[in-house]
């Protein structure tokens, strides 16, 4: 019977250091790039006037401004929080809206899943609402 030598399958080469080091350089500009974006977009679009318009024991209203500062249409993610007098947060959502480009106007939404009810005669102390980058 003869013998044969076979050839390692599949070779394994090392990467140039000069290869791994582009690697490494791309991927710190990736995330370079990512943290100009989102600073952008918090000096593009803004929020102010939060309020609390309307609650009850299981749901809250807040009514809000938002202006979006830009030339072109934005969805962004805003996340509500509602807190008591104590400081303890009542109820808190996130959700998307979608901005037309130079445009500021009022809007409302509603949080009806609440932490924990408001108890009979409790009021909402406090809204924020915060603007969330991906």
């Amino acid at each position: 019977m003869p013998i044969v030598d076979r050839l390692p399958f599949p070779r394994k080469y090392k990467l140039k250091q000069g290869v791994v080091l582009l690697v490494v350089l791309a991927a710190l500009f990736g995330l370079w790039l990512r943290s100009q974006s989102r600073k952008a977009l918090g000096e593009r679009v803004i929020i102010h006037s939060v309020g609390i318009e309307r609650y009850d024991t299981q749901f809250v209203e807040i009514n809000f401004e938002i202006e979006n500062k830009g030339k072109r249409a934005e969805d962004v993610m805003l996340l509500a929080r509602i807190y008591d007098p104590a400081g303890d947060e009542i109820a808190s959502k996130l959700f998307q809206i979608a901005l037309k480009p130079s445009w500021k106007g009022p809007r409302s939404h509603i949080l009806d899943k609440m932490t924990r009810p408001l108890k009979p005669g409790e009021k909402p102390y406090r809204a924020t609402m915060e603007l969330r980058t991906r």
